[in-house]
């Protein structure tokens, strides 16, 4: 049954009055309505078909709701539950979750078709970082997500903020599956597909670097000449590209999938030349690799720690002022836009507890909390810049923006104290002892 503009349905633990203002959408399990209550406060409803208001999924969603969202901004992201809802006699029933602005948060196939802007690449950087991040902690808590597809997150193409909807079917991981939904054919893990396997925080990494490269290439990662031969786009078909004889389309050991001489892929062959060779090779180790040994896949970790590194190394091309994204170790750039040389500027070698970062050093560098402590509750927090002397323009250093002193030995070997608001000189060779015990960092060509 659906609800009808007005009617009234009630959030149980909540105690809320909802009543149904419109019909914003339906989709395989159920109809999704704006619910207002008090006459103010506008939420979201999924209402379930008669077939899917099952006991086990209501218990399901009492579990989602009861257990929270992940903590943090990692777990914000996520439009989780909130609560069941129910009307007067009748078995079925839905839950209410936040509303989300349409308006400012877009879905990858509104970008595709040119609805909406596409986002800068640092901008792509973000939104990846968050994806990944988000799941990270999903699984940390124990959880799989069972469904991750394009059209479960939605972004903000302006600020990178994303947004993963559709949580419905979250369960802990390892646990017998009682979800009605085990995913999305095209983003399922090949032992999925088979039968070999049920969804796990393993599988939810295949589907998750699906997703990212379908966020960077516009295309899916099997969907080549195997695919272009295919003239029924049956069931079978779809079994036997995406989990019979999987197979990437930029695999360097095996072309019997290679994308097409057909103009339809261009787009795909054009934005894959976009990606970094980092990027790129760790598609191919997700693709490859990965998609026949589940434990040889990329980690969330690796994802979000790649992401945040490319965002960090964005660079405006001198001539047209394309954005490019730079990764070591190249040695130069060249426009994707242009073909114009992009000068690499000199780079700071961070070195900390978890490993090591590379920085650029040009005049929009900040210097952030995570880049010397990676999982730090304060990661976005500035704690120094690149400045240019006022008295001298040529002349640049990097600002201390800490409360402490940090300690510099220049080229020569003197050793200086840097105060802060102080800068210390941007030369070759230089060294500076951040956080004592915890991050240095060097200037290196």
């Amino acid at each position: 049954m659906s609800l009808r503009k007005g009617q009234h349905v009630t959030a149980e633990i909540l105690q809320y009055d909802l009543i149904v203002q419109e019909k914003l959408g339906e989709g395989g399990q159920g109809e999704v309505y704006r619910v207002i209550h008090n006459n103010q406060h506008s939420y979201a409803l999924k209402w379930y078909n008669t077939e899917q208001s099952t006991p086990e999924q209501k218990k399901s969603i009492q579990e989602l709701v009861s257990h929270g969202a992940p903590h943090g901004a990692a777990g914000k992201r996520f439009i989780w539950p909130l609560d069941i809802v129910t009307t007067e006699k009748n078995a079925q029933f839905g839950y209410l979750m936040p509303l989300i602005d349409t308006q400012r948060f877009a879905e990858l196939g509104e970008i595709q078709a040119h609805r909406k802007p596409a986002p800068s690449f640092a901008t792509l950087c973000e939104i990846s970082y968050q994806i990944a991040n988000s799941y990270r902690m999903l699984h940390l808590d124990g959880y799989c997500y069972r469904d991750i597809s394009a059209g479960n997150v939605m972004f903000d193409a302006q600020t990178g903020e994303t947004l993963i909807c559709d949580n419905d079917n979250v369960g802990i991981n390892s646990r017998d599956a009682t979800s009605q939904v085990w995913g999305t054919m095209e983003y399922m893990a090949p032992e999925v597909i088979r039968g070999q396997a049920k969804p796990s925080i393993e599988t939810d990494q295949h589907s998750l670097a699906v997703l990212l490269f379908n966020l960077w290439v516009w295309h899916h990662p099997m969907h080549g000449d195997m695919e272009y031969q295919i003239y029924v786009w049956d069931l079978p078909a779809k079994k036997r590209i995406y989990g019979e004889n999987p197979v990437f389309i930029f695999d360097p050991n095996n072309t019997s999938n290679q994308l097409p001489s057909d103009a339809e892929y261009h787009t795909a062959r054009k934005r894959w030349q976009y990606c970094p060779s980092t990027l790129q090779a760790l598609f191919t180790r997700a693709f490859s690799d990965g998609l026949h040994h589940p434990a040889k896949r990329v980690t969330e970790g690796e994802w979000q720690d790649l992401f945040l590194e490319l965002k960090d190394n964005a660079l405006r091309c001198p001539h047209c002022h394309a954005e490019n994204l730079w990764s070591p170790p190249q040695n130069q750039l060249a426009c994707w836009h242009c073909q114009t040389t992009i000068p690499i500027p000199p780079k700071l070698s961070i070195t900390h507890t978890k490993g090591k970062h590379t920085l650029l050093l040009h005049k929009e560098t900040q210097l952030l909390q995570r880049h010397i402590q990676p999982h730090s509750d304060k990661s976005p927090q500035v704690i120094g810049e690149v400045v240019q002397n006022p008295n001298n323009p040529n002349v640049w250093g990097i600002r201390n923006l800490t409360d402490y002193n940090w300690t510099a030995t220049l080229p020569n070997g003197q050793v200086k104290t840097v105060e802060p608001q102080r800068a210390a000189p941007l030369s070759l060779g230089l060294r500076l002892e951040i956080l004592a015990g915890v991050a240095h960092a060097e200037i290196i060509a």
